[in-house]
C-alpha cells in the first residue's frame, strides 16, 4: 500500500499533524494496478504547528478503546496523526525486536504513535499476513496478490504494501512517504528488511485511509479493496475478519 515520490529522509523529521476525520460520506474509489489513491490533503504550514486542540483531535479518554472487540467499538477511538516513516531511528528500534512479545509491544506503540487504535491494529495485520500466529519475522516476508507478479506489483510484508509504493514507484504520491508525512522515498530493501519500516508503513497507510474516508471502517475498506464503502464485498468480509482477530488470544496476548 505505500510510500512517496521526494526525497529520501534527511534525518528532521517535520513535526506530526493530527487531522480531525471529515465529515463527509464514504468514499467509493475502486483500486486496481492502474488506479490512484486518493486525493491527499496536505496541512498548512500552520497546521503542522503546534496548536490548542479541539474536540475533534483531542486524544481518547485513558483507556477507551483498549478492550475493544471489534472496529465498531473501537472507531471512537481513533484520531489519525501523520508522520514520517524514515526517521532515524529504524535500526535501533528493530534491535529491540527479538521476540513475539518485542513485536506486540512494537505494535502497540506504532499505532499509538500514528492515532491508532492498537487492538485494531494487530488485528489487521494478523488478517493481512498472520504476523501473530505465524510469527512476525515469516510475516515480513509474506508475499500476497500474487496475479499482480507480471506488473511487480505484489504485496509484501507484515502488512501487505504493494510494491508500486515502495522505490518512488507509480502510487507513491499517494503512499505513507506523501507530502503528509515528509515526502520520503522507502526502498524495498529498507521495508523488507526492517520491522519497524514494514509496521510504520502499515500505520501510515491505514492512518491516511481513515483520514481521507472519514472514519474507521471506511479506511480499513479502502486499504484491502480501493473503496472506502465498508458495505462493498470485499471491504465488508475484511472487517469481519479483523472483528474475529479481535476476540484470538493468540493476537491480542503477545507483549501485554
Amino acid at each position: 500500500m505505500q510510500t512517496t515520490a521526494g526525497g529520501a529522509n534527511t534525518g528532521n523529521s517535520p513535526p506530526a499533524a493530527t487531522l480531525a476525520l471529515p465529515q463527509h460520506g464514504a468514499q467509493s474509489t475502486n483500486r486496481s494496478a492502474s488506479s490512484s489513491p486518493p486525493s491527499a490533503v496536505t496541512p498548512s504550514a500552520s497546521s503542522r504547528a503546534a496548536a490548542p486542540a479541539t474536540p475533534n483531535d483531542m486524544p481518547a479518554p485513558a483507556g477507551a478503546g483498549a478492550n475493544a472487540t471489534s472496529v465498531d467499538e473501537a472507531a471512537s477511538t481513533v484520531h489519525v496523526k501523520f508522520l514520517p516513516v524514515l526517521r532515524g531511528d529504524e535500526q535501533q528500534k528493530d534491535a529491540q525486536i527479538k521476540n513475539e512479545a518485542d513485536f506486540g509491544r512494537a505494535v502497540d506503540e506504532t499505532a499509538k504513535e500514528y492515532g491508532l487504535n492498537p487492538n485494531v491494529f494487530r488485528a489487521q495485520l494478523q488478517v493481512e499476513s498472520g504476523a501473530f500466529t505465524q510469527g512476525y519475522q515469516k510475516a515480513m516476508h509474506a508475499e500476497g496478490d500474487l496475479d499482480r507478479a507480471s506488473s511487480n506489483n505484489t504485496s509484501i510484508g507484515i502488512g501487505q504494501i504493494s510494491r508500486m509504493f515502495l522505490d518512488g514507484r507509480e502510487w507513491s504520491d499517494g503512499g505513507p512517504g506523501n507530502k503528509r508525512v515528509g515526502s520520503q522515498v522507502v526502498t524495498t530493501a529498507q521495508y523488507e528488511n526492517s520491522p519497524t519500516i514494514q509496521l510504520r508503513m502499515a500505520a501510515s497507510n491505514l492512518a491516511q485511509r481513515v483520514a481521507d474516508g472519514g472514519g474507521l471502517k471506511q479506511g480499513l475498506s479502502y486499504y484491502v479493496s480501493g473503496n472506502a464503502n465498508p458495505n462493498n464485498p470485499s471491504g465488508a468480509s475484511y472487517i469481519q475478519k479483523i472483528n474475529a482477530a479481535l476476540k484470538d488470544p493468540a493476537v491480542m496476548t503477545p507483549g501485554r
